[in-house]
């Protein structure tokens, strides 16, 4: 293949490859198809005898992308928020105060607005140790996320999930049992 036919090739097939290395990484957006492309292309040209003909430089192309892309699949981190490690450590999905108390009673956010139900709630709060307390009162009730809570408090995060996990399965308890 010589350097011109490389050149043609990928000036007329730039669009398909990005809409395919695109069709691979549609669950991982930190990564832009463009630039895939553009990094695989680039180590094509600068490692690969151009002088040699290829017996189908398009499969090479397209191989070297999706080889590219698996690599970067398999070696990148997993993202992880806080919120669903919360969920994780609660044994529900989006379980949070609300939810808890809408389950014991459909009416929970008109109940709240009452002081009869402020004080049940307050009630409830006060079965939980010091710390779960703050935690739901901090996270739950003032909407603080639990990474700002751990640098105020110098308590690691994972501390202070489960300190909520354990405050929400006393919480379900106290609710369940009224």
């Amino acid at each position: 293949m010589k350097d011109p036919d490389f050149r043609t090739f990928i000036g007329n097939e730039r669009k398909k490859l990005t809409h395919y290395v695109r069709s691979l990484m549609r669950e991982t957006a930190d990564m832009d198809a463009e630039d895939v492309v553009q990094d695989v292309l680039t180590k094509i040209f600068e490692n690969v005898d151009l002088a040699v003909p290829f017996e189908n430089m398009a499969a090479y192309v397209y191989r070297s992308l999706r080889n590219r892309v698996i690599d970067y699949v398999r070696t990148r981190k997993p993202n992880l928020s806080l919120e669903a490690a919360s969920d994780e450590n609660t044994g529900e999905e989006g379980y949070g105060l609300i939810d808890l108390l809408h389950d014991s009673n459909p009416n929970a956010l008109e109940l709240l607005q009452k002081q009869e139900g402020q004080r049940e709630l307050f009630d409830a709060l006060e079965t939980l140790s010091k710390m779960e307390k703050d935690v739901i009162i901090g996270h739950e009730l003032e909407g603080t996320p639990f990474k700002e809570l751990s640098q105020i408090w110098n308590v690691p995060q994972n501390t202070l999930l489960s300190h909520k996990s354990r405050a929400m399965k006393k919480l379900k308890k106290y609710y369940l049992k009224s």
